[in-house]
C-alpha cells in the first residue's frame, strides 16, 4: 500500500515521467513500481524499505548507503521529508549535489512532520520554491535548482563527542538523522550506569544508534566480540566510525529488526526503538523481544531499557524464566532477563 506522501507523488505522476529521476527515502516500496519512468532510481538509508524495494526487481535501480554518490547526475529528485530537520538539510545538500544545473528538487512529506519548513530548507540551493500540491495532510514543494551547490562530503556533516560513564572514557561519532545526535540519551545513561555482566563471547547491541552502547560494552571487557546492528545507514556508518576512534573491532549490520542476525550471542543490550518516522511504533520492538531468544545461547541474558511507561515486563516474563527489574528511575527501567523459556 502506497504511504500518503506516495499517493501525493502519484497525482503528480507526469513530473516524473521524463528525465532520470532519483527517490530519496521513500517511505513505501510500492512507488517506484507505480510511477512510470524507466530511468527512476531509489536511495535508501532505512534498510526496511530498501530491503522491500530489493525483492521487487531491479536490485541496480537501489541504493542503501549512508549518503549517495554525487557523480551521478539526475535530472530531478523527490526527498522525502525525514523527522529531523537537519537530516533534512544534510540530503538537500547531498542530493543537490547529485543534480544537472536548472534540475527540479521536490520535497514531500506529512505536514506534522515539518514539511512546512521546505521552503526555507529549500532556498539554499534554489531562489524559486514553490507548493505544488496537498493531499492526505501532505504537502509537495518543487524548487529549480539555480544557485551555487557546493561539493557535499559526508564528514563535514559529522560530529564527534566525548563520553565518560561508568569508568569509560571513550568518543562517539554522530550525524544527523541519528538517534540523540550529539549527546548520550537518558535512557543509556540509566543502562550504562547500571551493574551490568558484560560476558565474553558475541554480544550484540541491537538498534545500536551512533554506538554508545557497542562501544561501552567492548571497552569495557575486551574480550567480549561486539556486533551492532540498526536499521540505519546513518546509524551503521556512525557505529563504525564510532569504533575506529575507539580502536575497536567490531561488527556492524544494517538488518530491519533481526533478520539478518546470524549465530547466537552470550548476552544482548539495547535501548530499543519505539519510533519509525514521526509515528510511535511499538512493533519492532515487540517483534525483538519475541525473536531474540533464537539468538542467545543457553544460559544468555538480554539487558533492556525502555521508558517506565512502555509496559515490556509483560512480553518479556512470557519469553524468560527470569526477568529481574536491575534499575528503575523516575523515567527508565532497566531489566535483566535470563533462561529463555
Amino acid at each position: 500500500m502506497l504511504s500518503a506522501p506516495s499517493q501525493l507523488l502519484m497525482r503528480n505522476e507526469e513530473v516524473f515521467q521524463t528525465g532520470k529521476w532519483l527517490l530519496v527515502n521513500p517511505t513505501d516500496s510500492h512507488i517506484t513500481t507505480q510511477l512510470n519512468n524507466a530511468e527512476l532510481y531509489s536511495f535508501h538509508q532505512y534498510f526496511d524499505v530498501y530491503q522491500q524495494s530489493f525483492a521487487q526487481g531491479q536490485p541496480n535501480k537501489h541504493l542503501f548507503a549512508a549518503s549517495y554518490p554525487t557523480k551521478d547526475k539526475f535530472d530531478g529528485a523527490v526527498i522525502y521529508m525525514p523527522k529531523s530537520k537537519e537530516q533534512a538539510k544534510m540530503l538537500i545538500a547531498n542530493i543537490a549535489a547529485c543534480l544537472k544545473t536548472g534540475a527540479d528538487l521536490l520535497l514531500v512529506g506529512e505536514n506534522k512532520g515539518g514539511v512546512k519548513s521546505a521552503s526555507k530548507m529549500l532556498d539554499t540551493v534554489s531562489s524559486q520554491v514553490n507548493k505544488i500540491d496537498s493531499a492526505r495532510h501532505c504537502a509537495l514543494f518543487a524548487a529549480k535548482i539555480d544557485k551555487e551547490v557546493k561539493p557535499f562530503e559526508l564528514a563535514q556533516w559529522q560530529k564527534t563527542f566525548d563520553i565518560a560513564i561508568a569508568g569509560v572514557e571513550y568518543k562517539i561519532c554522530s550525524l544527523p538523522g541519528v538517534f540523540n545526535h550529539g549527546s548520550i540519551d537518558n535512557g543509556t545513561n540509566v543502562l550504562l550506569n547500571s551493574e551490568i555482566d558484560i560476558p565474553n563471547g558475541r554480544v550484540l547491541d541491537f538498534g545500536c544508534g551512533a554506538g554508545v552502547i557497542g562501544c561501552f560494552l567492548g571497552l569495557k571487557n575486551p574480550k567480549s566480540q561486539i556486533v551492532m546492528s540498526d536499521v540505519s545507514a546513518l546509524a551503521v556508518h556512525c557505529s563504525r566510525e564510532s569504533a575506529n576512534l575507539n580502536g575497536l573491532k567490531v561488527e556492524v549490520v544494517a538488518s530491519n529488526g533481526l533478520s539478518e542476525i546470524n549465530g547466537k550471542f552470550t548476552s544482548v543490550f539495547t535501548n530499543p526503538p519505539f519510533h519509525t518516522g514521526i509515528q510511535t511504533d511499538y512493533s519492532v520492538t515487540e517483534s525483538f523481544i519475541v525473536q531474540v531468544k533464537q539468538y542467545l545461547v543457553a544460559n544468555g541474558s538480554l539487558t533492556l531499557v525502555a521508558n517506565k511507561f512502555l509496559r515490556y515486563s509483560e512480553l518479556l516474563e512470557k519469553r524468560f524464566k527470569m526477568v529481574t527489574l536491575l534499575k528503575q528511575t523516575t523515567q527508565f527501567s532497566v531489566y535483566l532477563c535470563s533462561r529463555v523459556k
